[in-house]
């Protein structure tokens, strides 16, 4: 299964998680402003028409009774003062407490007030250009009305809308202040257990400690505790395996050499050259189950301190072009390297089998040799399908596998020998073309006169 790599860029997530919660208390800020909007204002004009019909049945109740007073004086209404409109049985006005609502232009319509010989009546409309609310009660000979005007309403929600719109907006801005502390404590669990985990590498696979509650962080802990416990049981089954594999070939291959040597004082001098690549392979297989088995243990590769000078191209380069039939070797300067010529061939013979495996044969493999920089830079390039990118940063860990297969060993190898040599080996991947570079620092003749 190909892993996809992480997108960079984007919020992180107590980040997300606080903007969230931001935009949830301001959804239920918005609810709440508006249902405070409507509920005053639907108190404020329930409370209008509520003392309208009381006026409007305390002023119907005079003119019933024939009472001493004056309708005018007897009701204020809400705001001070209200205009009260008597009406004949044919619901055509009379008279009104102001002469502005004396007009035909300021009457209810007759079919309205009409509505109201039955009992009392709520009444809302426009007289004489402006909005109006009215309570109609019925009489001996008509009707009494009572009007209000609803403008101070208007001017109240206006300087509630104000008050609540600021008051939204604190309440908007502290909460994403509150959402990002509660999302930062509520992710904290997480963030320490990715620190943690990211502190773990091969060599070191512990248990994640953890002491909180068995909620999702804690159940998360002990899915990872149990992913490091099978890893470092399969680690431990994969080092033993080479521990054991590694000694078991040390013993024939001992023997092998014993017989090539032999077989070599004994020999003719036709058979002696095949007889001397045979010892010199042997001798490389016996170093490399050494390596396995250092490896196993987790150590280092043991490379002798170099003391041999070191002719890249004809020491290390041309002999192992020569094991791997159709192999290019093209070498545009010579130099001198310090080191030791079978590590090094140990080395450039890992980096060249992959290539030839990774390209299907030794046709699309190119061995190369410059200077640079006072460095003298080995190169070895393939036309395979190249190194996925995600692959590139683990390529020369210990036991990592790549999707070509192998045990994850011989790059592990190759880096350790390079660095033994004072050198670095870099890799460079593209569909179609991939470069392993290998530099080691040259050394020139008047160096070693000098030492």
């Amino acid at each position: 299964m190909r892993v996809r790599p992480l997108r960079t860029g984007g919020l992180p997530l107590t980040w997300r998680v606080a903007v969230l919660a931001g935009l949830a208390i301001a959804v239920l800020t918005l609810v709440a402003v508006l249902a405070a909007y409507f509920v005053v204002r639907s108190s404020l004009y329930s409370d209008l028409r509520n003392a309208l019909r009381q006026d409007a049945a305390e002023v119907a109740t005079l003119y019933r009774e024939g009472g001493q007073g004056s309708a005018r004086t007897r009701v204020t209404g809400p705001t001070g003062g209200v205009v009260v409109q008597v009406y004949g049985p044919d619901g055509m006005l009379l008279v009104a407490s102001k002469p502005e609502f004396e007009q035909a232009q300021a009457a209810i319509p007759p079919s309205d007030v009409a509505s109201a010989r039955s009992g009392s009546l709520l009444w809302s409309g426009r007289l004489g250009g402006k909005r109006m609310e009215a309570a109609l009660a019925p009489f001996d000979v008509g009707e009494v009305a009572v009007l209000a005007d609803p403008s101070y309403i208007g001017l109240a929600l206006a300087g509630l809308s104000r008050a609540l719109l600021f008051t939204g907006l604190a309440l908007i801005l502290l909460s994403a202040v509150v959402g990002y502390l509660v999302a930062a404590a509520a992710l904290r669990p997480i963030a320490r257990l990715s620190r943690l985990a990211a502190e773990l590498g091969p060599e070191r696979l512990d248990p994640i400690p953890y002491e909180g509650p068995g909620d999702e962080v804690g159940r998360l802990t002990f899915s990872l505790n149990g992913l490091l416990r099978r890893l470092q049981e399969a680690m431990d089954a994969q080092r033993a395996f080479l521990a054991e594999t590694s000694h078991e070939l040390r013993t024939p291959l001992t023997s092998l050499q014993g017989f090539l040597e032999r077989a070599k004082r004994h020999g003719d001098e036709r058979a002696r050259r095949d007889l001397e690549d045979a010892l010199r392979v042997s001798g490389t297989m016996n170093r490399l189950v050494e390596d396995l088995l250092q490896l196993s243990r987790g150590e280092l590769v043991a490379v002798p301190v170099p003391t041999h000078l070191v002719d890249p191209a004809e020491d290390v380069l041309r002999p192992v072009a020569e094991e791997f039939p159709g192999v290019g070797l093209r070498c545009a300067a010579g130099g001198l390297v310090l080191g030791d010529p079978e590590r090094l061939r140990q080395l450039v013979r890992n980096l060249v089998a992959n290539a030839v495996r990774a390209s299907g044969g030794g046709e699309g493999v190119e061995v190369s040799l410059h200077s640079e920089n006072g460095d003298m830079v080995l190169g070895v390039a393939d036309d395979g399908p190249g190194i996925p990118q995600e692959v590139l940063p683990h390529i020369f860990e210990k036991f990592y596998k790549g999707a070509g297969g192998g045990a994850g060993l011989g790059l592990a190898i190759a880096e350790q020998i390079a660095r033994h040599h004072g050198g670095s080996i870099e890799v460079e991947s593209v569909p179609g073309r991939t470069v392993f570079t290998l530099r080691l620092p040259a050394v020139e003749l008047g160096d070693e006169n000098d030492a």
